[in-house]
């Protein structure tokens, strides 16, 4: 499954999660299924998507986390693990952050922009390295994100083809 489809279908399953949205106005609307019912102040538990398009709206303020800071703790962590460990990132964690982007100045985003990338650089060159030398075993599968477990699963699968192509043939000359 290529990265941009699993990342795809975990935004759609994040925006489905409910998180926490304060209305600034009251509210009383339905739309299919969902009921949305409150006065200014409100703080209700609602679906993310939902809360997004009333935060767009000004109606509400969805309740998010501070990406910018998630990043600087991942990346902290990320140094400390050493060389051939990774840190704990939620599966979420850059669609979460790349939602975050989208919102940010010029400048900020370049800022926040280069940290990621710092991150990013730092888990690929340790999962290059992991990938090579063991299969994705569960303790392994929890600390990445989702887009980290199809390229660990890749670069798994095609180190293995590689080395079996170069060791194609040997068994037939050691058979001689």
């Amino acid at each position: 499954m290529e990265i941009e489809s699993v990342e795809k279908l975990h935004a759609i399953g994040n925006g489905l999660k409910e998180a926490k949205s304060t209305l600034t106005r009251d509210v009383k609307f339905k739309v299919g299924k969902i009921k949305i019912e409150g006065s200014t102040g409100e703080v209700l538990n609602i679906p993310r998507w939902v809360g997004q398009i009333l935060d767009d709206n000004k109606i509400a303020n969805l309740d998010s986390p501070d990406m910018v800071t998630e990043l600087k703790q991942a990346l902290s962590k990320e140094k400390m693990v050493g060389e051939y460990q990774v840190s704990i990132l939620e599966p979420q964690f850059y669609i979460k952050l790349k939602q975050h982007m989208r919102k940010l100045s010029r400048d900020d985003f370049n800022h926040v922009e280069s940290m990621m990338l710092e991150l990013f650089r730092m888990r690929r060159g340790k999962l290059v390295k992991l990938a090579d030398s063991t299969k994705l075993n569960t303790d392994l599968y929890n600390k990445l994100t989702v887009e980290e477990s199809v390229f660990f699963k890749t670069i798994h699968d095609n180190s293995k083809n590689f080395e079996n192509q170069i060791r194609s043939n040997l068994d037939e000359q050691s058979s001689s």
